[in-house]
Parts: C-alpha cells; sequence; structure tokens
C-alpha cells in the first residue's frame, strides 16, 4: 500500500458508507494500491458504538460549522466506491499530526 503525503490527501465521497440520512459520508483518502483506496472516514459524530472518534480542530467541510470527526481507523475500499472527489473540503493543518497516528497506528 501507498501511503501519501499530505499535500496528496483528498477527500472523497464514499458511496459504500451512508448515512442514515442516505447521504454518503465523506472519507480522507491517504494511500491506493492497484485497486484500493486507503482512507479514514469523516463524521459528525463523536462515538461508533463503544469506539471514540478523533475530534477534529476545524471541520474539512468549508460550508459547514458543526463539530467533525475522523474515524480511529484506515479502511480500503475499491476505488469505483470513492470516485468523487469533494473540493470544499481542506484539512487544517492543527488536524495533519492526527492523521498520521491513525495511519502509523495500522501499519
Amino acid at each position: 500500500m501507498n501511503i501519501y503525503k499530505s499535500k496528496n490527501w483528498t477527500f472523497r465521497k464514499n458511496d459504500r458508507r451512508k448515512s442514515k440520512f442516505g447521504s454518503s459520508h465523506p472519507a480522507l483518502v491517504v494511500g491506493e494500491d492497484k485497486n484500493k483506496f486507503a482512507n479514514i472516514g469523516l463524521t459528525h459524530s463523536a462515538k461508533r458504538g463503544h469506539h471514540k472518534n478523533i475530534e477534529l480542530s476545524k471541520n474539512p467541510n468549508v460550508k459547514d460549522s458543526k463539530k467533525a470527526y475522523l474515524r480511529d481507523d484506515l479502511q480500503f475500499d475499491d476505488k469505483q466506491k470513492l470516485n468523487e472527489i469533494l473540493s470544499n473540503y481542506k484539512l487544517s493543518k492543527k488536524d495533519i499530526k492526527k492523521v498520521y497516528e491513525i495511519i502509523n497506528k495500522k501499519r
């Protein structure tokens, strides 16, 4: 799995992860191999079951002021499920370290 440097990360619409309202949760794509993207899910929820999500200092969606959280695990999804790049998302420099901690935990 090729893990990108932070300048190459992109937020993408994840068609595999639907919210209870029918929309897709975005995902931060941090790497890839031949058929899959390595990604970390983004959500508004502080918890996923009994797992705590990681709070971000700023919501990456520039149009949203709610608190945002990263899931605490690295997922591997087929590239066709993450084909739409979301242009109005930008990760804060303060949160880049948190993403690297999640990636390193999985390695």
